[in-house]
C-alpha cells in the first residue's frame, strides 16, 4: 500500500494579543488547511493494472462534501441543499487550488457551520483517469460516470488508460480544534476494473522464440460501464474482444514464458466452458482457452454470481505442449495400437477419424519417420526424422516429432529394413539381398467431428489433425522365386540339388524417399536365386531394366547347365518381361527336359502391405 499525504497549504494562525501560544482559543480563529491522505489499498485484495503505486502524473479526483446529521455514526442525512461540496484534482502530488475546512463552511448560515456538533467533511466518492477519458462524462453531484474497454491495449501504456480507479464514499471527519487530534480525509482507491492476466509457457517441442509473435485475444469481454464510486457499483453493456498486452519474453528453468494483460469492465461472464481467450502463432499454431470447474474454483474469491468483480486480477498460466505424431505402424498380421491425447490447438480441417484399420506388430520392430513440410518438400535435408520403436504396447520414439504450424500441410515417409524384425534405417541406397520397406501416407477418407468427409490420395500432404494419419508400407525392392519342373517320362530330369543363378543382373541402385521412385545403378554381379544346400529359395533383387547379357543358369547336380536369357521369358499372355518393379514378386517356373528346355513366367504382386500407420496429438 503507497500513501501520499498532501498538504494543501500551511497552518495559517490569527493571533490576538495577548496570545503566544498555538492555545485552543487561537486555533478556533484559525483558517485551518485541509489534509489529505490518499492510498492506493483499502480492504479488496487488489493488483494495480500497472505498477503497485501512484504515478506521480496520475490525475487524482476527490468529491468533497460538507454534510451534517444528528448521528453521524449511523445516519448520513446528506444537506440536499448544501452548496459546501467540490471536486478537488490532484495532480503530480499537488492539488490545483489552496483549500482549508472552512471552504466548506459558512458560520454566517445557520446549519452550515462546521465548527458546531454534528458537522462534517466527507470524501464522497474519488477517481483516478490514468491517462484515460471516461466516455460519459463524470456528473459530480452522484459520482457517476461512463467508462469503456479499448478492443486493442497491445501498445504499452494501453493498460494504464484503460485502469480506472475510484474510492466509495467515506465515513465522514469532524472538525477537531486540537491541533493534535485533529485529522484529514482518507480517501482509499481500488480498481473499478477486472484484470485478465494470462502467463503463456512454451513447453515441449517449442523453440525458444515461439512465442515472439504469439498474441492473445480476450473473448467476450464487457464493452461499456457506468460507474458509481459512491456505493461501489457498475453496470455492464455489450461486449467486445479484446487484443492483450504482451510482456517482455522471460525463460526460466528452461522454459519459454510471456505474461499478456488486459482490463475490462466488471461483470464479465465467467462460467465452466466459456472461451476465454485465444492463443495465436504460437510458432504458427493457434490455441483456445476454456474455462474450467478448476480454473474457476481457484478463482472463486474473486467470482459473484458467475461474474468478475472490480478490482481483481484473474491469473490464469497456459502451458502449451506442442501435440507430438505418434505413429501405428501395420504390415500384414500386426497388431492395433493407438495412442490418444487431447489439446485445443486449432486445426483448419481437423480429422478426427479415418476409414482404415490396424494391424499387428511384434515387440523390437522399428523404423526412420520423416516429416516433411509441404512447402520445403523438395528440400529433403531439412526433413524432421524420428526413430519409432514398437514396445508391444506403444511406440517409443528417439525424438518426438510435432506438428508445426496448425496452417502448414505435412508429408511423412518412412523407411525399414525387413529381416526378422523391422529394423530402421535411415541409407537409401539399394543392394541385393536387402528387403527394404517404404512407406508414405495412404489413401484414406478423414472424417471432421460434425461429419465432414475430405479425401486424401496416396502419398498427399497431410493437415494437420488431432485424428489418425494413415501409413502404408510397400517394398521398395523386386522378389525373384525359381520353381523347378520336370517330365515324367524318358526325358525327365533330376532337378534334386540344382542351383538357379541370375548372371550379370544389376545389384545396386538408390530410393527417393519422396517419390519411393528406384533409380537402378550400373555395377552387375551373379546372384544365387536357389540352392537347397544353403536353403535359398528366393532372392531380393534391385528393381531395373532386365539387359540382355542377364540369363538364368541352371547347374543340375551332375554338372548338367542351362540357360536363357531372361528378357526373352514370357508371362502368361505370352509377353516378354523386360522389368522388375518394386513390390513385385516374379516367380519363373522352369520345365526341364533332358536335351529340351521349357519355362513359362508368372508375376505376381508381392505381399504389399494394405495395413494403416496413424499419428495423434497430444495437449496439455
Amino acid at each position: 500500500m503507497t500513501i501520499n499525504k498532501y498538504i494543501i497549504l500551511a497552518l495559517s494562525i490569527l493571533t490576538f494579543a495577548g496570545c503566544s501560544s498555538d492555545d485552543d482559543f487561537s486555533q478556533e480563529q484559525s483558517r485551518l488547511p485541509l489534509t489529505f491522505e490518499t492510498s492506493l489499498s483499502g480492504s479488496r485484495s487488489v493488483t494495480r493494472a500497472v505498477g503497485g503505486s501512484f504515478d506521480t502524473d496520475d490525475e487524482l479526483l476527490c468529491y468533497v462534501r460538507h454534510i451534517y446529521s444528528t448521528d453521524l455514526s449511523t445516519d448520513k442525512n446528506y444537506l440536499e441543499v448544501d452548496p459546501y461540496k467540490k471536486l478537488v484534482t490532484i495532480i503530480d502530488g499537488e492539488p490545483t487550488e489552496k483549500l482549508y475546512w472552512d471552504d466548506f463552511s459558512d458560520n454566517n448560515s445557520d446549519g452550515h457551520y462546521l465548527r458546531t456538533a454534528n458537522h462534517a467533511l466527507q470524501s464522497f466518492y474519488g477517481y483516478c483517469y490514468n491517462g484515460g477519458k471516461p466516455t460519459t462524462a463524470l456528473v459530480n453531484a452522484t459520482g457517476v460516470l461512463g467508462w469503456t474497454t479499448d478492443n486493442d491495449q497491445t501498445t504499452d501504456g494501453d493498460i494504464k488508460k484503460n485502469d480506472l480507479l475510484w474510492s466509495p464514499a467515506q465515513n465522514p471527519v469532524t472538525y477537531v480544534h486540537a491541533k493534535e487530534n485533529r485529522e484529514g480525509l482518507s480517501i482509499p482507491y481500488t480498481h473499478a476494473m477486472s484484470k485478465f492476466t494470462i502467463v503463456v509457457v512454451a513447453d515441449e517441442g517449442f523453440e525458444a522464440d515461439d512465442l515472439n509473435n504469439a498474441t492473445v485475444t480476450l473473448k467476450d469481454m464487457n464493452k461499456v460501464g457506468t460507474f458509481i464510486a459512491p456505493t461501489s457499483t457498475v453496470e455492464a453493456t455489450g461486449t467486445t474482444d479484446v487484443q492483450m498486452y504482451a510482456n517482455a519474453v522471460t525463460t526460466t528453468e528452461g522454459k519459454t514464458s510471456r505474461a499478456y494483460e488486459a482490463v475490462s469492465v466488471p461483470l464479465v461472464s465467467l462460467t465452466t466452458d466459456k472461451l476465454l481467450a485465444t492463443i495465436n502463432n504460437v510458432d504458427g499454431n493457434n490455441y483456445e482457452v476454456y474455462l474450467t470447474d478448476a480454473i474457476l474454483t481457484a478463482w472463486t474469491d474473486g467470482i459473484k454470481e458467475n461474474k468478475s468483480q472490480s478490482g481483481i486480477n484473474y491469473k490464469l498460466t497456459i502451458t502449451l505442449k506442442k501435440q507430438t505424431i505418434t505413429v501405428v505402424a501395420t504390415l500384414a498380421d500386426w497388431t492395433d495400437v493407438s495412442a490418444t491425447g487431447t489439446g485445443e490447438i486449432n486445426f483448419t480441417a481437423d480429422v478426427k477419424t479415418i476409414d482404415k484399420d490396424n494391424d499387428g506388430l511384434t515387440d523390437g520392430d522399428a523404423f526412420t519417420l520423416w516429416k516433411m513440410s509441404a512447402l520445403t518438400k523438395e528440400a529433403f535435408a531439412e526433413a524432421k526424422k524420428t526413430i519409432a520403436t514398437y514396445n508391444g504396447s506403444a511406440f517409443t520414439y528417439g525424438k518426438k516429432l510435432y506438428w508445426d504450424k496448425a496452417s502448414d500441410d505435412s508429408y511423412f515417409r518412412a523407411l525399414a529394413k525387413k529381416e526378422t524384425k523391422l529394423t530402421a534405417v535411415e541409407d537409401t541406397t539399394l543392394a541385393q539381398g536387402t528387403d527394404l520397406l517404404w512407406g508414405t501416407t495412404a489413401e484414406h477418407t478423414g472424417t471432421e467431428a460434425n461429419g465432414t468427409g475430405h479425401k486424401y490420395e496416396e502419398g498427399v500432404a497431410i493437415n494437420p489433425r488431432t485424428g489418425a494419419v494413415p501409413l502404408i508400407f510397400k517394398h521398395v525392392m523386386s522378389k525373384v522365386v525359381v520353381n523347378l519342373e520336370t517330365t515324367d517320362d524318358a526325358s525327365q530330369v533330376v532337378t534334386t540339388g540344382a542351383t538357379v543363378t541370375m548372371t550379370k543382373v544389376i545389384d545396386n541402385g538408390t530410393l527417393n524417399i519422396f517419390t519411393g521412385k528406384v533409380k537402378s545403378g550400373d555395377n552387375k554381379s551373379d546372384v544365387v536365386v536357389k540352392n537347397e544346400k544353403l536353403s535359398i529359395t528366393e532372392a531380393i533383387m534391385v528393381p531395373q531394366e532386365i539387359n540382355d547379357k542377364a540369363k538364368i543358369v541352371i547347374t543340375l547336380a551332375d554338372g548338367t547347365t542351362y540357360s536363357l536369357l531372361l528378357n526373352t521369358c514370357e508371362d502368361k499372355d505370352k509377353k516378354a518381361v523386360m522389368d522388375w518393379y518394386s513390390g513385385n514378386l516374379y516367380e519363373y517356373t522352369i520345365t526341364l527336359k533332358k536335351e529340351e528346355m521349357q519355362f513359362c513366367v508368372m508375376v505376381k504382386d508381392w505381399e504389399r502391405n494394405t495395413g494403416s500407420g496413424n499419428a495423434t496429438l497430444d495437449w496439455d
